[in-house]
């Protein structure tokens, strides 16, 4: 579904009152307040509350893998293909400290909430497919399973990269966490 520039408007909004309030702090009225729009438009755009916050993850979701995809755009060579996808959600907003709040938020409501749980498993398997094709490629010789199993020690990897990052906000931490990622995806 494609989103119009208002509902957008309204998502990042609740991401940012998600950060601020929390997901039991976050009221619909405190949503529209935060996007400047009426309650009655945030009303018409979105149901609910439960709408409008699984509504808010998939947004936030879908922008880490186009922005892990589109670090592919130019990129030639297998091996500088996987290095590229490794470090396209290592960037920006990605390293923001409201992001990363609002991943840990996500992946806290997974553990209790299905919805939230679909979300999250839509982006990491669609994120493991793509990452396992570019080693796979990178890596010919290995089978589809040992790609898989090298994608999923780099996503976990990555988890930590996210997790040290929040608390310590160090680049020469986060560069060399990088580079483990691309030995694990990368190694003969």
């Amino acid at each position: 579904m494609e989103l119009t520039e208002t509902q957008e408007q309204i998502l990042d909004a609740a991401m940012s009152c998600i950060v601020r309030d929390g997901i039991d702090g976050t009221s619909l009225r405190n949503v529209a307040r935060e996007a400047d729009v009426s309650l009655g438009l945030l009303s018409y755009h979105f149901d609910d509350k439960r709408s409008l916050i699984e509504a808010s993850f998939r947004l936030s979701t879908n922008r880490l893998y186009e922005a892990s995809v589109s670090s592919l755009v130019g990129v030639d060579g297998a091996d500088d293909r996987v290095r590229a996808f490794i470090r396209g959600a290592f960037h920006g907003e990605f390293l923001d400290p409201h992001y990363l709040a609002l991943r840990l938020a996500l992946w806290a409501i997974a553990r209790t909430d299905p919805e939230i749980a679909a979300v999250e498993r839509g982006l990491y398997e669609r994120y493991a497919d793509q990452m396992t094709d570019l080693i796979a490629a990178a890596r010919p010789e290995l089978t589809r399973s040992e790609a898989r199993d090298r994608t999923t020690d780099v996503i976990v990897t990555q988890n930590g990269l996210w997790l040290n990052w929040a608390r310590h906000s160090n680049r020469a931490d986060l560069e060399r966490g990088l580079a483990r990622c691309d030995e694990i995806a990368l190694q003969r």
